[in-house]
């Protein structure tokens, strides 16, 4: 009798009471969308390629892997780590047209010129390569600004959303730091896409935040004759 008084009075346990950090993505994030899935051989570029993480991966699957790296501290990192990589920017990718198999490029669109990022992935790809890239969704930010305490990161999710629509109007982002960020649509990707000679073969889903997309998991086919 007292252990079932005492089991109901105990408080419940704390596993699963407590909502994760808002800075916490990971329960967001499609772990089972594979960005090393190319065939064996393949010339893949990884734009963005950060600590090389991507680039080994890509390695194990008896893959090319090759990297550009934006940060001049990280391209000077993977190159000494033996990765074959070098600084530049998605918007100039040092690549020949027709020249690669695949491209992964993992959430690096949201900080460039999203239009001749995406151009430029079309550009190198050769007709039937694939690419594999994850965005920003708008739920990204608007989790920021609903749930974040944080008023910095609530104005940092602000002023993406506000440089996202000035994007949208003029083809311009905000100047300096309040144009550093911009979120994507499939909508608005879609246009970049027909535009390129790209076509969307998988959207994969992940979980949302108030009904909008948090990461947006795309792959794309360059198309032939493109």
């Amino acid at each position: 009798m007292v252990g079932s008084w005492w089991s109901a009075l105990r408080p419940a346990p704390a596993i699963n009471t407590v909502a994760p950090p808002v800075e916490d993505w990971s329960t967001f994030v499609a772990r089972d969308y594979a960005f090393d899935a190319f065939p064996s051989g393949s010339r893949v570029l990884d734009v963005g390629f950060g600590r090389g993480m991507q680039m080994r991966a890509l390695a194990a699957r008896g893959c090319r892997p090759l990297g550009i790296e934006y940060d001049p501290a990280l391209a000077v990192s993977g190159a000494r780590d033996g990765l074959t990589v070098c600084r530049a920017s998605s918007e100039q990718l040092p690549f020949a047209d027709a020249s690669l198999d695949g491209v992964v490029c993992k959430v690096v669109i949201l900080l460039t010129d999203e239009a001749r990022s995406v151009a430029e992935v079309a550009r190198v790809l050769r007709p039937g390569g694939t690419a594999r890239i994850s965005y920003h969704g708008i739920g990204y930010s608007l989790r920021y600004l609903m749930v974040d305490p944080n008023w910095k990161r609530k104005i940092y999710a602000l002023r993406t959303i506000v440089n996202t629509a000035v994007y949208r109007l003029t083809g311009r982002r905000l100047p300096g730091f309040l144009g550093d960020t911009l979120f994507q649509t499939t909508r608005r990707l879609q246009r970049y896409y027909r535009a390129c000679g790209l076509e969307l073969i998988e959207q994969h889903p992940s979980r949302r935040f108030a009904g909008a997309p948090v990461f947006i998991y795309h792959t794309v086919r360059k198309l032939a004759g493109r």
